[in-house]
């Protein structure tokens, strides 16, 4: 079920975000960091990621389920809003791997005919979805090369309604059948764009080919990614086991992202710019 009101207050946000950019713009002319400039305004970003475990919560019977940290990735471009300033703007799109599910159990001993120590322990990623981060930056130089960043926002993820499905199998040899001991099930809502409060600080390094910028990044997810069912069946012991299966879309995560050189014939015009402005001044 979709939260409305929590969706509004966000979309609210995202606008207040544009207003505000534009009325500091307005207020503020002066380009505290002329030397951001001299940089391409499109940056590649790569963003290696650690997503939130699974939630999993037994509702019937006696065997416990955890899930553990995801490792995923998400990549694309930066495009940044007047980056000289101390404060600007950026929006992107960027590929992200989906995570699904993580399970991690253990079996009691004779549950399953021929098998001891039964364990599973999976961690399942799905196909590309696009996200869309809004963020707002804050700059602050630290040395000759150095630059403290903030950054806060919101990522739109687009991820179509759906669902996905899992089982584990054993085959027992003595009976000569493949026995279906676990399943789970997990759906996403029917509204396909996902809210995400993002906050990313780090530092801004420059060398004359290439302007570098690590953040640390994490998201919190306003709607849960997936929301589903599991439960153990077949088993000769335990009795069936059921419970509920949340997955967030909480990230932690490293973000890198290079910002090329200008080449020389726009640079020059850069020079010719500022020139042109000092002597009007």
């Amino acid at each position: 079920m979709i939260n409305k009101s929590r969706f509004t207050k966000v979309l609210i946000a995202i606008l207040l975000i544009f207003v505000t950019k534009q009325q500091i713009y307005a207020q503020s002319s002066k380009n505290k960091f002329p030397e951001f400039a001299s940089y391409k305004t499109w940056g590649l970003t790569f963003n290696p990621v650690l997503n939130r475990a699974p939630n999993y919560t037994r509702t019937l019977g006696n065997i416990d389920i955890k899930g553990n940290s995801i490792p995923g990735v998400n990549f694309g471009f930066n495009k940044v809003i007047q980056p000289e300033r101390e404060l600007s703007f950026r929006y992107g799109v960027h590929l992200n791997l989906l995570p699904i599910e993580s399970s991690q159990f253990r079996l009691p001993d004779g549950n399953i005919p021929g098998f001891t120590n039964f364990e599973f322990n999976e961690r399942t990623l799905g196909q590309l979805i696009i996200s869309v981060p809004l963020e707002m930056e804050l700059k602050k130089q630290m040395g000759s090369r150095i630059y403290f960043s903030a950054r806060i926002g919101v990522n739109l993820t687009l991820l179509r309604e759906g669902s996905v499905e899992g089982t584990v199998s054993a085959f027992v040899e003595d009976l000569n059948e493949r026995r279906e001991i676990f399943g789970i099930r997990g759906q996403t809502r029917k509204f396909p764009i996902y809210p995400n409060l993002k906050i990313s600080p780090g530092f801004y390094y420059i060398t004359k080919p290439i302007l570098y910028q690590v953040s640390i990044i994490y998201q919190k997810a306003i709607p849960n990614y997936f929301t589903g069912e599991y439960l153990f069946d077949n088993l000769d012991i335990s009795e069936r086991i059921e419970g509920t299966y949340t997955l967030s879309g909480d990230q932690l995560g490293i973000g890198i992202t290079l910002f090329l050189r200008k080449s020389k014939k726009k640079l020059k015009k850069l020079e010719e710019k500022a020139v042109k402005n000092v002597y009007i001044n």
